[in-house]
């Protein structure tokens, strides 16, 4: 039953900085400005992907642990490590800046066209210039930043270790409001239309109205949520997993469940959503399939270790970390182990995807390239 043993192509890769063929790289990439890609974190690539033989074009290493996930904005691509954030450029595979924080910046930053927006273990919420990496804006209250902040027009959403829900002027840091929630919230917020959705550690799904933080309505879970929702717009749902060991589906308008789907395990993971079809892992290794408009399992897929990460969607293959170090390309159709990339590290990192590149950090403070083996010059 465990698919990652049978038939399993794996591609080991040995390394300290490996950069492969600069003159063959893809001088377009596209934009992956936030944790899961949008603003309803569905975790889908509107670009075709990096293909199934994956391979490093490139890896850099940034002397610090990352558990945080790459975004990507105009070629830049910016990560959070333990020592703060840093930008690198992608078609020269170089560190643009490096910005220091007193605590490690567990959670995924969010970028637009001005400014990148992240949280740290300091206490601290920050906005730097993108290009120059120069602090314009820091928030303190009394807690960690282990969200990952959504930005929304004018606003910059985030939750911390206080319990709060916060929204935030993004060209000043000031204040537009906050909630109180009854526990720590490691959730990430995501948006549709004037709702922000979030879960809480008070086994609380919240949703707020984005203008001033009225509660609109809340579900209780059995446990508490770490799991950052996934809304699917066209059909007004908005799912997300729970310690509780279920994968819950709710209407997005009223929170009314629709259904809900049990699991062998806690869930950590976020959901990943693509045609009337959800996503998900669970810690003990395991991916599900969901069909979206009824709850029932399509297939599931056996991981060698523990899944934190959440899986990230392009073209026909899901692509799924894991604490045993390998990249698994997914057919997100039945199932299908197609490939497996070695890379030896654990991580918490959740793929972006960008052009026909996936980017992802480790344990060990690589970030890598991957594309299809097709595609790399030798």
């Amino acid at each position: 039953m465990k698919q990652f043993l049978l038939g399993m192509k794996i591609a080991t890769v040995f390394f300290t900085i490996i950069i492969l063929s600069s003159c063959s790289r893809k001088d377009i990439f596209s934009n992956w400005p936030v944790f899961k890609g949008n603003n309803q974190r569905t975790s889908y690539a509107v670009a075709q992907g990096p293909g199934i033989l994956l391979q490093p074009d490139w890896i850099l290493n940034v002397n610090s642990r990352i558990t945080s996930s790459p975004v990507i904005y105009d070629g830049i691509l910016y990560c959070g490590t333990d020592s703060g954030l840093v930008a690198i450029t992608l078609k020269e595979a170089k560190e643009l800046w490096a910005f220091k924080t007193a605590g490690k910046v567990f959670s995924t930053p969010s970028v637009d066209e001005q400014a990148i927006y992240f949280g740290s273990w300091d206490d601290r919420f920050y906005a730097l210039d993108r290009l120059a990496g120069k602090l314009l804006w820091s928030f303190q209250d009394i807690g960690v930043f282990d969200s990952s902040p959504l930005v929304d027009s004018q606003y910059v959403f985030v939750g911390n270790f206080s319990g709060y829900v916060y929204a935030l002027n993004k060209k000043n840091g000031n204040l537009v409001w906050k909630y109180k929630t009854g526990h720590w919230v490691v959730s990430s917020p995501a948006s549709y239309g004037n709702f922000i959705f979030i879960g809480s550690s008070d086994s609380y799904f919240y949703c707020l109205d984005k203008n001033n933080g009225e509660l609109l309505w809340r579900f209780e879970a059995g446990k508490d949520i770490p799991s950052s929702p996934a809304v699917d717009s066209t059909n007004e749902r908005v799912y997300f997993g729970s310690h509780d060991k279920h994968i819950y589906c709710l209407d997005a308008l009223s929170g009314e469940e629709i259904w809900r789907f049990a699991t062998n395990s806690e869930i950590f993971s976020s959901p990943a959503v693509c045609d009337d079809k959800i996503y998900c892992a669970s810690i003990d290794s395991v991916l599900y399939c969901i069909n979206a408009k009824t709850g029932k399992e399509l297939w599931r897929f056996y991981a060698g270790n523990t899944i934190y990460s959440s899986p990230t969607i392009a073209s026909d293959m899901v692509y799924l970390p894991s604490y045993d170090g390998n990249m698994y390309v997914i057919n997100r159709q039945d199932g299908a182990l197609e490939y497996s990339l070695n890379i030896q590290n654990a991580t918490d990192s959740t793929p972006a995807i960008s052009g026909r590149y996936l980017f992802i950090g480790d344990y060990a403070g690589n970030i890598y390239a991957l594309t299809e083996l097709t595609s790399v010059s030798r």
